[in-house]
């Protein structure tokens, strides 16, 4: 596919993703540099979606010494965008112009289950990760608004994929790599090639690891979220996978160290959180509500609570953050499973999640 004159764009994943970008970078640029492509020809763009920066040491940190070799650089959101068409639905898609503009493009992440496009990986290192707000908003709404949020879990064919896939094809996505870790983050799988095939054949494996069947639902789930713990913008995750599996009426025990709190960009995920389904759909059609990607996380979350309880426990989270969401606050792990046992009962069941991309299923 490459050319020695070729503009090289890779895509890759930020510090919310375990991805190993320090050891898979290096092994492209080497293949790159065999085809003829000097390192000056290749760029970094970081696919952050709406996510905030990342710093200078979290590039350090995931991408090792790839910035001594080529320059890596964070995707704006509001900025440097060009449109390049619309989806059969009609979601407009506006993307980085320099990922745009390069003649190959790379996409390397890693495949997980996911609570709005079914399964990360493939194409949705695209979308959102180098579209604009106006595009990913609308993406994160459509899935939002899918009522039981069960539908679309570990569904790697849905609405929402549709549109991610098709925002990369009209960008001109090449070609992805995309692994599958297990709960340490060791590799244990890689695919590589077309991104819509590549990636089913990633899901295949990756469902294996991720998605157990369990005989039973629990009245009380206990969730360590990592690595999706950052803030609550990711721990929403594998709160939503773990609620997934509760009974009506049960508890999530949630624990997420949540650093950067609530989250650093959307401010309505914290502002609106205990307005109910129906009233984000009325804030968004009034107007009231302008940041689509909120909406979409908001449209989900009240789902969650409609469900369940939540009593969590985290360092990053203030009393007033956890009121906000509508949790209860415990000030230890012990604290948070004594009070829901004080709901249940001592006999009441329990489930363990360990890792917060483990979406079980019930057999």
């Amino acid at each position: 596919m490459v050319k020695s004159n070729d503009k090289i764009v890779i895509i890759g994943d930020d510090v919310t993703r375990p991805t190993p970008q320090n050891i898979i970078i290096p092994i492209v640029l080497d293949e790159l540099n065999s085809a003829g492509v000097p390192d000056k020809n290749i760029h970094v763009i970081v696919g952050l979606g709406t996510h905030r920066d990342m710093t200078k040491t979290e590039f350090r940190l995931k991408y090792g010494s790839v910035e001594d070799r080529i320059e890596i650089t964070n995707h704006e959101y509001s900025d440097n965008l060009v449109n390049v068409g619309s989806t059969s639905s009609g979601i407009p898609i506006e993307v980085n112009k320099d990922v745009y503009e390069a003649t190959i493009k790379i996409g390397i992440g890693n495949i997980v289950p996911h609570c709005y496009a079914g399964w990360g990986g493939g194409g949705k290192i695209i979308q959102p990760g180098v579209c604009g707000e106006k595009t990913t908003g609308m993406t994160h709404l459509m899935g939002g608004k899918v009522k039981p949020y069960t539908k679309i879990l570990g569904e790697v064919d849905n609405d929402v994929r549709k549109e991610i896939e098709e925002a990369a094809e009209l960008v001109g996505l090449d070609f992805i790599i995309n692994t599958v870790l297990d709960n340490r983050e060791k590799i244990v799988n890689v695919v590589s090639g077309d991104p819509i095939r590549a990636l089913r054949n990633g899901v295949d494996h990756a469902r294996k690891i991720f998605c157990p069947k369990i005989p039973s639902s629990s009245d009380i789930i206990v969730v360590s979220c990592y690595p999706a713990d950052i803030d609550y913008w990711q721990t929403l995750k594998p709160l939503t996978y773990a609620s997934s599996v509760a009974k009506q009426g049960g508890t999530i025990v949630l624990l997420s160290p949540c650093p950067d709190r609530i989250s650093p960009t959307h401010s309505d995920l914290r502002d609106k959180a205990k307005i109910g389904y129906e009233g984000v759909l009325e804030s968004v059609s009034n107007g009231e509500l302008e940041d689509m990607v909120a909406a979409g996380a908001l449209l989900l979350h009240s789902q969650i609570l409609e469900k369940v309880d939540v009593i969590c426990f985290s360092d990053g989270l203030r009393e007033s953050d956890k009121e906000a969401l509508g949790f209860s606050h415990a000030s230890s792990p012990q604290e948070a499973l004594d009070m829901a046992k004080a709901k249940h009962g001592r006999i009441s069941k329990v489930g363990i999640l360990k890792c917060g991309e483990i979406l079980p299923n019930l057999t």
